[in-house]
């Protein structure tokens, strides 16, 4: 079972976690917010039935965006930096009961000196190895499209070889602007299972300079340069099994599709693959009467098949022209004929997604 989430990314006002209802996620990816939020987040986990993830940082606590996240230096001090951010996000995952935490691997920036760069890179998934094992949370690094040394499929599946703990998030737009020779289809056919979660929306090498991640929908057209996702994304789930695949495009613009219908045409798609497929990994759903999340040391914690996780087929589950949440007190849905708000405002917004 293939689980559909959505980036905290989508959102206008970051602090709006309903906003995120109308895309009926099972699962929300939680981007660079402060360690205030975290009571809120977890009360709205737990309240719709939403198993968290985490992408690094998380908390975040500075007043300004993170502007650089180096995990292989080559400045040692950004390196150690990046480390410390990613120590706090698993604590913070195993906490809040999460799927699973992303961490941007390597660092993007130039210069890109071949020096030391294998050590860098060495130290970072040892030690994100050492995290995982600990808290009993998978640490997916994310495929980024700048560094020379480090960016094909081939090279992602080397640096993981060996890390059981390890896996791949997939973000099919870094992977597509790489060009036909390296995108997802290459990725997913080289590391398979490896490929735990991925990031979906849809761009050209043309646009995204300027528009970045656009929301997914069925109009975008290959003949544009748009990724097929139509196509695609049932093939990628095949040969990866992914138990999640994550929305992460900006807050939609005039134009746009709505969150119900991006997020229904992504379910149609993922339910075109084979049923044979494992389950989500990772720590149980954390709720208000239940045990906390899971650790190595409790393996009798629910699992994501448990009545607390909410699953597609369930008769329960919210569909975009359902009233509301199903827990009383829950706050309100934002409405379709809403208009949405489109001034970004609340944590501030990482530079580099």
């Amino acid at each position: 079972m293939t689980l559909l989430g959505v980036s905290t990314g989508v959102l206008a006002d970051r602090t709006d976690l309903t906003g995120l209802l109308a895309y009926d996620p099972e699962v929300v990816e939680f981007y660079n917010y402060p360690r205030s939020m975290l009571a809120a987040i977890e009360r709205f986990c737990a309240r719709h039935g939403i198993r968290p993830a985490l992408h690094t940082p998380v908390p975040y606590d500075e007043p300004s965006p993170l502007r650089r996240f180096a995990p292989t230096g080559p400045d040692p001090d950004e390196a150690a930096t990046a480390l410390r951010l990613t120590e706090a996000t698993v604590r913070c995952a195993a906490d809040l009961g999460a799927l699973h935490v992303v961490v941007h691997f390597p660092s993007p920036y130039p210069p890109h000196p071949l020096a030391g760069f294998d050590s860098w890179c060495r130290d970072f998934l040892d030690a994100a190895c050492g995290l995982a094992r600990e808290h009993g949370v998978p640490v997916l690094v994310e495929n980024l499209s700048a560094h020379p040394l480090l960016h094909t499929a081939e090279h992602y599946r080397d640096a993981l070889a060996g890390r059981p703990e390890l896996g791949l998030c997939l973000d099919v737009g870094h992977a597509h602007l790489l060009g036909p020779e390296h995108g997802p289809l290459g990725y997913a056919r080289a590391l398979g299972p490896v490929v735990r979660s991925m990031h979906l929306y849809n761009t050209t090498t043309a646009r995204y300079p300027e528009h970045g991640h656009e929301p997914a929908h069925a109009g975008q057209s290959a003949a544009d340069g748009y990724l097929p996702l139509a196509e695609l994304l049932p093939e990628l789930l095949d040969l990866t099994g992914a138990p999640a695949v994550v929305l992460e495009h900006r807050p939609p613009a005039p134009g746009d599709p709505g969150p119900e219908q991006i997020s229904r045409w992504i379910r149609t798609l993922i339910g075109h693959r084979r049923p044979d497929r494992p389950a989500p990994d990772g720590p149980a759903l954390r709720t208000p009467d239940g045990p906390g999340p899971r650790t190595p040391d409790r393996p009798d914690s629910r699992t994501p098949d448990s009545a607390a996780a909410r699953t597609p087929d369930r008769p329960d589950s919210r569909t975009p022209d359902s009233p509301g949440p199903r827990t009383p007190g829950g706050p309100a849905v934002r409405t379709p004929g809403e208009p949405a708000r489109t001034a970004p405002s609340g944590p501030p917004r990482p530079a580099h997604t």
